[in-house]
């Protein structure tokens, strides 16, 4: 078999597993997926919604190469990633994303933060977004089905010019709509 075809092959594969993940992208030119941070909160407030997704999928950081299979944190996992979307309503349009501040608390932005985590899960670097965008296509009240899709550009906030890019962002979940406590 030709290597081509060996990696369109894989990469086929690849992409067909993460569709059954609730958050997917393209982060720097390679497939992305995570699940709800522990299964925790589709934190609901009014209107608004707040995720936390975890990944175990390794990142240039990560002091020494993960042993064991990647899950995508769909069970407990060694998370090495986290990506937080906060603030985010529960009606179809299209949203800019900014730092948190006043955008943020007048209800007219989202806010996301990205980290990478050690083998201790250790936080190795934060990143605050420099510029993006998120669309929502569909919220069914009905069913709670919430769909999506992003594009973030993450700038590390260590002063470093470390830069992260989430392409192709897609968001499909179910939200539990319960009030935080």
């Amino acid at each position: 078999m030709k290597l081509e075809t060996v990696l369109f092959f894989l990469l086929a594969l690849c992409s067909s597993c993460s569709r059954s993940f609730p958050v997917r992208a393209s982060l720097d030119r390679s497939a992305w997926f995570a699940s709800l941070s522990n299964g925790t909160p589709k934190i609901y407030e009014g209107d608004r919604l707040s995720l936390i997704f975890a990944t175990d999928l390794p990142h240039p950081e990560l002091e020494k190469k993960k042993s064991g299979k990647v899950t995508g944190c769909k069970t407990q996992c060694n998370r090495t990633q986290t990506l937080l979307l906060s603030n985010i309503p529960l009606r179809s349009g299209l949203y800019r994303i900014t730092q948190s501040g006043l955008d943020s608390l007048q209800g007219t932005s989202v806010y996301c933060s990205y980290a990478t985590e050690g083998v201790a899960q250790v936080i190795t670097r934060t990143y605050n977004q420099g510029n993006g965008w998120l669309q929502i296509i569909q919220y069914d009240s009905t069913t709670n089905q919430l769909k999506g899709k992003f594009d973030i550009r993450f700038k590390a906030n260590d002063g470093s010019s470390r830069a992260v890019h989430f392409r192709h962002g897609k968001l499909n979940l179910l939200v539990n709509k319960k009030p935080l406590s």
